[in-house]
């Protein structure tokens, strides 16, 4: 073997000794040294110009899917996020991980004051991660709804993970993650929202509920919207993944509840002698999934258009009152109509932008819905009612 090839060996094999060794995982630490953060909650402190802090921490090994043995939370008090993190360290003995965590609650007076000021650093640290939600506490203090015990089962932080990924079925409230909120911020023509989470009275206790929105100025919460309303948010915004529709209920004929299976929306800035106007129209596909009367004889191709203009109706008037609760009330663009007026029109755009919260005050909106129901999603007929069997 010439002494040139001999070279070329050795290089080869000492090139692969390296790569075997750097097959470990870069960032790896030891878990038994870590405290793992489940959940988050931010209120603001008992003296002026303070906050604190309450993380929610899982104990147990296994990764991401963690096999957890207990859940705790510790609360600290601060004038600065990055301050009371780096004394929660060195009173516990343990890093924090950031990695798993799944939940922010921010307090409404947090939220109020400016969310910005407290989340800056989440965004900013190289260990933590902007795909967690983000939600505003409603009544209570955000700490007292993440220490609330009804889910013996897990900790809440993932059960309230597991409920907004479930929430396209309900539509409720909107889902945001933190840099949907963050970059929401600082997009010109929309206005953030932001999930509301409240506790409610159950058998076993209090309970966490999702529904709901909190609606910003930027980054300043200036009140609220019911979850009823919200989920006709979600339509404008073109967000509705699923959900139900009603027209009536008990004794309030007909009683009808209709699944949603599709839904789009488009929202179209048009010129109208010379100012911009806003034209919207949803098309939503449904089957019948309840008929607590029979006042309608929805399997006829007669009774189902007279349900689908019913529910076309009630949509549209429903729109047009959150409409009027964002421009009236709020002044704030929480569907985006400014930014489809940027993209169609962005020299306009330009002209309106400073004071688009004012544009956006007196903008005309028209609202059409059109619904199809294609069905029902079970049987083909409903039951007898009592008075129909007389």
């Amino acid at each position: 073997m010439s002494i040139k090839l001999g070279a070329k060996l050795l290089t080869v094999m000492l090139s692969s000794l390296m790569v075997l060794s750097l097959t470990g995982c870069w960032n790896y630490r030891e878990i038994e040294k870590m405290t793992t953060i489940a959940g988050i909650a931010i209120d603001k402190g008992e003296k002026e110009g303070e906050i604190r802090l309450t993380l929610e921490t899982v104990d147990g090994t296994g990764g991401q899917d963690v096999l957890m043995v207990g859940y705790s939370h510790i609360s600290l008090t601060g004038e600065t996020m990055f301050d009371i993190v780096r004394r929660m360290i060195a009173e516990t003995g343990r890093k924090l991980y950031w990695a798993h965590a799944k939940v922010i609650i921010l307090s409404q007076d947090i939220a109020r004051e400016g969310a910005a000021k407290v989340i800056d650093w989440y965004i900013r640290d190289t260990e933590t991660r902007a795909d967690i939600h983000i939600l505003v506490s409603k009544n209570e203090n955000a700490a007292d709804v993440l220490r609330s015990d009804s889910y013996m089962d897990m900790p809440l932080s993932f059960k309230l993970n597991e409920m907004l990924d479930n929430e396209k079925l309900f539509s409720s409230a909107p889902v945001m993650e933190l840099f949907d909120f963050s970059d929401t911020v600082n997009t010109p023509g929309i206005s953030s929202i932001l999930p509301l989470i409240y506790l409610k009275e159950h058998e076993k206790g209090k309970m966490a509920s999702i529904g709901g929105l909190a609606v910003f100025d930027r980054d300043r919460m200036l009140g609220t919207i019911s979850e009823e309303d919200t989920k006709y948010v979600l339509f404008l915004r073109d967000e509705i993944r699923g959900g139900v529709l009603t027209l009536g209920g008990y004794n309030h004929p007909p009683g009808i509840s209709l699944e949603i299976v599709r839904s789009k929306t488009k929202v179209e800035p048009v010129l109208v002698d010379g100012e911009v106007e806003i034209r919207v129209k949803t098309h939503t596909t449904t089957f019948i999934d309840e008929a607590q009367e029979n006042m309608v004889d929805f399997l006829s191709a007669k009774g189902r258009v007279e349900l689908e203009q019913r529910m076309e109706e009630k949509m549209v008037k429903e729109m047009e009152k959150v409409i009027q609760i964002a421009q009236k009330q709020y002044q704030q663009d929480i569907f985006g109509f400014g930014n489809q007026i940027h993209k169609k029109f962005p020299k306009l755009w330009k002209r309106l932008e400073p004071d688009w919260d004012e544009h956006f005050s007196r903008l005309k909106v028209t609202v059409q819905a059109d619904v199809l129901i294609k069905g029902t999603a079970s049987t083909k007929h409903s039951l007898k009612m009592e008075e129909e069997i007389r």
